[in-house]
């Protein structure tokens, strides 16, 4: 960047919301090899023990316990088949070595919590004075913390088609639609609905030979991490972050976790990825 250049760029500053897993970490990673001014990080921990129970327990209220049951069996009939080869994708995709060393030496405050709604995390996120937040969490993002930041600009993704696959595990539920084409990714606005917001830039991703439905999410966050650093450079030299609004959010288009029927269905019905 010229002399020029810098004179006429405004580094507003970033603060990332994550959960502390290597895969949200390496979006701060890839925020600050953009240049981008991450100024914190806030983590919040959605695990006890290292087990998803808070997760469960949401979906057996939301759902009933009989399928949040089935919702774990078809992630223990998916891992049995696929574990093996996705950690093999997962290390290539994500360099922990690299992600750990870069945080480190970046030696930035970071906010742990088990959710965003805590009031200290209010108060400590006030207190960086954040013009933009970045989020790249399964945790759910209140407005009272999407109102700290002074341009308004909260930026999240989602490792989906928006606003046709929205929730979890977009890629899964476009190949059990038979819509390979609906594979891809999206960086966006974020809104008080479930991937909602109008859209910063979206991407298709072809699937390879290798790939699973999680690797195609894992293969999105990488895209989505990206498009978010350069969101963000765009800011701080035009004031601008593109905006393109949707025109209408298709009925049904919220999916949630598979259950064992549907994993069964996917495993029959599709043969174009894992």
């Amino acid at each position: 960047m010229s002399l020029l250049e810098q004179s006429t760029v405004s580094r507003h500053r970033v603060v990332a919301l994550i959960n502390p897993v290597l895969h949200c970490r390496s979006t701060c990673v890839e925020l600050l090899d953009a240049g981008v001014n991450l100024v914190g990080i806030v983590e919040a921990q959605t695990k006890t023990r290292g087990l998803p129970i808070g997760t469960f327990r949401r979906q057996a209220r939301k759902n009933g316990y009989r399928a949040a049951l089935s919702q774990v069996a078809a992630r223990l009939a998916y891992l049995a088949a696929n574990r093996k080869a996705d950690q093999k994708i997962y290390r290539r995709l994500f360099d922990a070595q690299r992600v750990q060393a870069e945080l480190r030496a970046w030696q930035g405050p970071v906010i742990e919590c088990r959710s965003f709604s805590e009031p200290q995390v209010f108060q400590e996120l006030r207190n960086l004075r954040p013009d933009i937040l970045i989020v790249h969490s399964q945790s759910w993002v209140p407005r009272k913390i999407r109102d700290v930041p002074s341009t308004g600009l909260v930026i999240g993704g989602h490792p989906g088609i928006t606003p046709n696959f929205r929730g979890s595990h977009s890629s899964f539920w476009a190949l059990l639609h038979q819509q390979p084409e609906m594979i891809g990714w999206t960086a966006f606005h974020v809104d008080k609905g479930v991937d909602t917001g109008d859209v910063i830039i979206q991407g298709r991703i072809d699937v390879e030979d290798d790939d699973s439905f999680m690797s195609l999410n894992w293969r999105g966050m990488k895209q989505i991490a990206k498009a978010q650093a350069e969101a963000i450079r765009e800011y701080d030299r035009t004031g601008r972050v593109n905006r393109m609004p949707h025109q209408a959010v298709p009925p049904d288009s919220d999916f949630g976790l598979p259950g064992l029927g549907d994993y069964i269905r996917y495993c029959r019905c599709q043969s174009v990825a894992r």
